[in-house]
């Protein structure tokens, strides 16, 4: 097998939020804030079927306390050189495809001895991350490992305790650099382990910036207009909220993702959308730090925005991760993105 797909449907692309709200929607009627701050924090099973176990290893890492935690690293996937994304959300109906020269692949590995951490978002399935996972080894060389997102953890801390069995595993490995991706509230962990290391560049995609913001805009867009709603008081929700962070052992400072900025050390990249009602883009605006490269992108929301779904956000990023002007041309290293039935563009890369 050389070809893998990964289909993302409208219903399964919106489990990856509908998630956070599940509490709400399962017993929110009764009021329970401790109710829904469990269904907020507990794992969430993915509908997504696909057969990427078959093409995945499990990693354990585990700092000197024996604290472990697991990713996804990439198993025997040599015979895989084409990829393809499918996203289809609403009206928004667009493919990825990057096919990969055997030529090109042999000779071109910018970031060999790279690693490069994917921190997945609240409720974002691994599946969802495989393709690009792969694509990234593929364009760079380097070992791209995919952290599940911070519901996974034995006990729910925002992601924030995944940094030290990963920091211990980055000096035990000793690459040349450190490459870390955080989508949505992966950032938090990318931005954790960031503090630990010396050698680190910061990839953030729809960053988490205020946990109460996006846990009630979640609430929001999916919920505000529902009959049951008006059962459900806005103090329940600030009370869940409030649970989460006591049995978490974390406050909101240690969430504040501006503050964490202010101080960053590293090259660090933010990718935001003035439509992305889950995180405030306005929060970027004024980061005293040199460190810190913002890019704003209008027309996209928060599933598309760590979906990677628009070319110029991902000549940005690729840009960013090489350090190195990348064309929207260079469909060797960026593959293209297409609408569903733009076969111009389609045909671009050949079936």
């Amino acid at each position: 097998m050389n070809y893998i797909t990964s289909r993302v449907f409208k219903r399964e692309t919106l489990m990856m939020v509908k998630g956070f709200t599940l509490g709400v929607l399962s017993i929110g009627l009764s009021g329970c804030a401790s109710f829904i701050a469990n269904e907020i924090t507990s794992p969430k099973k993915s509908n997504i079927k696909s057969n990427i176990s078959d093409w995945t290893v499990e990693r354990q890492f585990c700092d000197r306390k024996n604290y472990c935690v697991k990713g996804i690293g990439l198993g025997d996937t040599d015979a895989i050189k084409s990829l393809k994304f499918n996203f289809h959300i609403s009206d928004n109906h667009k493919i990825w495809r990057y096919e990969a020269n055997n030529d090109s692949v042999e000779s071109a590995k910018p970031l060999e001895n790279h690693l490069i951490l994917v921190f997945a978002g609240y409720t974002q399935p691994t599946q969802t991350l495989f393709v690009h996972q792969k694509w990234l080894q593929l364009m760079t060389g380097a070992d791209v490992i995919v952290i599940p997102s911070a519901e996974n953890s034995e006990t729910f801390k925002f992601g924030l305790d995944y940094a030290s069995p990963l920091i211990a595993e980055i000096q035990r490995l000793n690459p040349a650099k450190v490459h870390l991706i955080g989508f949505s509230m992966g950032a938090l962990a990318a931005s954790e382990v960031e503090q630990g290391i010396d050698n680190a560049r910061l990839y953030l995609f729809a960053p988490m910036t205020d946990f109460d913001h996006s846990a009630k805009a979640i609430y929001d867009i999916f919920y505000k207009d529902k009959i049951y709603a008006k059962f459900i008081r806005q103090e329940t929700l600030e009370d869940a909220i409030q649970i989460i962070y006591d049995k978490s052992g974390t406050t909101s400072k240690d969430t504040d993702l501006i503050a964490k900025l202010n101080g960053v050390k590293s090259p660090t990249f933010i990718y935001a959308s003035d439509k992305d009602k889950v995180v405030e883009h306005s929060d970027f605006n004024a980061i005293p730090n040199d460190n810190v490269d913002v890019n704003i992108y209008g027309e996209l929301n928060h599933l598309e925005m760590v979906a990677l779904l628009r070319q110029a956000l991902m000549v940005d990023f690729v840009s960013d991760l090489l350090e190195r002007p990348v064309l929207k041309s260079d469909i060797a290293t960026l593959g293209i993105l297409c609408d569903f039935d733009d076969k111009d563009c389609l045909n671009q890369l050949p079936d």
